[in-house]
């Protein structure tokens, strides 16, 4: 089932199954590390069958468990499953930058919008 296609890495991106192998494969995860770190919560042949494709809907419980398992955004992963693949469209720095943001209390994300506020305006000027 192809939704779209983003680039993640050197490989397009063409579908659920992509987005998860590929991210488990860029953090060097195997499917059993997969499952441990979801805390149980998806199985190891779950997750090669949606690697593999041959399931075809993913309930939301699943889908939060697989963005544990590989710590990713669950909003990533949802998207992903609905064909709207992170960083279709923007550069690798800022899905990354993104992706650091989110895992920042709200104190530092706003400490974080002043510094960056901040060199915007020294650009500029």
């Amino acid at each position: 089932m192809v939704h779209g296609s983003a680039q993640i890495g050197s490989c397009p991106v063409l579908s659920l199954a992509d987005f998860v192998r590929r991210t488990r494969l860029e953090k060097d995860l195997s499917l059993k590390d997969v499952s441990a770190r979801s805390r149980g919560q998806i199985g190891k042949t779950h997750i090669n069958r949606i690697e593999n494709g041959t399931v075809s809907r993913v309930s939301l419980s699943k889908l939060r468990a697989l963005a544990l398992g590989l710590a990713v955004p669950v909003d990533e992963i949802i998207a992903a499953a609905q064909g709207n693949f992170p960083g279709a469209g923007t550069h690798t720095n800022e899905t990354a930058l993104l992706n650091y943001f989110r895992q920042l209390s709200i104190d530092r994300q706003n400490d974080l919008l002043v510094m960056v506020r901040a060199l915007a305006e020294r650009i500029d000027n």
